[in-house]
């Protein structure tokens, strides 16, 4: 299977400094990191960025997430295991 574009990334440019200025505003909101890594995962799973789905797992799990919570994140509607202010998140 090919891909229908290359990472936007990799060929649009000032998109990767406009990515980690979006990521360091964020940082600075007050809200928890493992909150803002369930986000930055389901984000990238909406946009299928592979490396951007690997590493926000990487991240929440040294948050201390646990794999039960990142395995559903793709289906968070539909498990019990986010609260109130994590589906609104999400």
């Amino acid at each position: 299977m090919q891909a229908r574009m290359k990472n936007p990334v990799s060929i649009v440019p000032g998109a990767m400094q406009a990515i980690q200025a979006l990521i360091a505003s964020t940082q600075k909101s007050g809200a928890p990191e493992a909150l803002l890594q369930l986000v930055h995962l389901r984000s990238s799973q909406i946009n299928s960025c592979g490396p951007c789905v690997d590493g926000a797992v990487r991240h929440a799990n040294q948050l201390g997430e646990t794999d039960e919570r990142l395995f559903a994140v793709s289906a968070w509607r539909e498990t019990p295991y986010f609260t109130a202010a994590e589906r609104a998140a999400l």
